[in-house]
């Protein structure tokens, strides 16, 4: 949530939408870091990346791995995986602990929107694709995050999360988000469970983010440093009591 209140500050991403249709593929839950994934995937795909087709097709490949990869969901550190973040997020800011480390991600079963497209775009930035996210906002509806691709000299709109009809935007050679809402009637069609008004509403408030950035930097640095913490603290912990038992309490008993 942290990543799209940064383009939206009253951004409110609903837990539950009904945009989702949740098929998930249990064996994918193996794919609990981004080398497995990006390995799964490249197995998969059997080849190198070498034409426009290919490239549409690889990306086209990540997006359906993370539709059958997650459930619709925020995922939020627990205590046995980053105990500092879950203690302390909540007097700075509780969305802190909504994790945006893309490895973290992949550690659960559940991510939102913005999660899944965290994963999505550092799985293809890795693979060397050019990537930007995109954020929406609608006061009634609320926020959506999902991401877009540039390859063959175009930008290429991807929403995993509320799965739209893959079939007929690669008909349309996958539009980017200005050239859906230049579309208005495709627009639509893509998005066949929701409502048109909603479709239309949402949208059409686009807003793109820095390319070749993941979202979530100040999150993702305070989530990194916590983890380590989680990991190290009791070290430092122990080396004070041994300080102060040397220091005071020893002392005394003699």
């Amino acid at each position: 949530m942290e990543v799209t209140v940064k383009f939206f500050p009253r951004f409110k991403e609903n837990s539950v939408t009904g945009y989702s249709s949740d098929i998930v593929d249990p064996s994918l839950s193996r794919l609990n870091s981004v080398d497995k994934f990006i390995g799964f995937c490249d197995s998969v795909f059997g080849k190198e990346i070498k034409s426009h087709s290919d490239s549409a097709q690889y990306a086209n490949l990540v997006s359906k791995v993370i539709r059958y990869r997650f459930q619709h969901g925020y995922s939020w550190y627990r205590f046995g995986h980053n105990y500092v973040a879950k203690l302390i997020a909540p007097m700075l800011n509780k969305n802190l602990s909504a994790i945006v480390v893309p490895d973290d991600i992949l550690e659960y079963e559940t991510a939102a929107c913005s999660q899944q497209s965290i994963v999505g775009m550092k799985v293809l930035m890795e693979k060397g694709y050019l990537v930007r996210a995109v954020g929406f906002y609608d006061t009634l509806i609320g926020g959506h995050f999902c991401y877009e691709i540039k390859f063959n000299g175009d930008w290429h709109f991807y929403d995993p999360n509320r799965e739209p009809d893959e079939e007929l935007l690669d008909k349309y050679n996958r539009p980017s988000i200005k050239e859906l809402n230049e579309n208005k009637e495709l627009l639509v069609a893509a998005y066949p469970n929701d409502k048109k008004e909603n479709v239309l509403a949402l949208y059409s408030t686009y807003k793109y983010g820095k390319e070749r950035k993941l979202p979530g930097a100040n999150a993702r640095l305070f989530q990194r440093i916590t983890q380590i913490l989680s990991y190290t603290l009791w070290i430092f912990l122990a080396i004070l009591y041994l300080y102060l038992d040397k220091r005071f309490f020893s002392k005394k008993t003699k």
